[in-house]
């Protein structure tokens, strides 16, 4: 319950002032509140009660590819403020099958 907003004007907040992924919790299921959350930036939209399981294997994801995003970003980044693209190695990150993140660099 907020009193002053709704979780759309939140939502619109967070997406505004912070880069943070969202997840949509609500007691609405209608398909109209659900297109409304994804399409104002929820990356997803539960319906309550919420399963703990459910919850924590959406938000795993929703992490791994918010930390993908980061070291794409960050790798060009740091290709451009050297000036140079790196034309000798090319890196990517993969998931193992244990689920650790791996890195490796591969001669082109």
């Amino acid at each position: 319950y907020m009193p002053d907003m709704d979780g759309f004007k939140l939502l619109e907040l967070v997406g505004l002032e912070m880069d943070l992924p969202v997840i949509m919790m609500s007691a609405h299921g209608e398909t109209s509140a659900v297109m409304k959350g994804i399409t104002h930036g929820a990356c997803d939209y539960l319906l309550k009660p919420v399963r703990i399981e459910e919850l924590r294997n959406i938000w795993q994801h929703v992490v791994r590819k918010k930390w993908r995003e980061s070291e794409q970003l960050g790798a060009h980044e740091e290709k451009h403020k050297r000036g140079t693209h790196d034309g000798d190695y090319s890196s990517s990150a993969y998931e193992s099958a244990d689920g650790n993140w791996k890195q490796s660099k591969k001669r082109k």
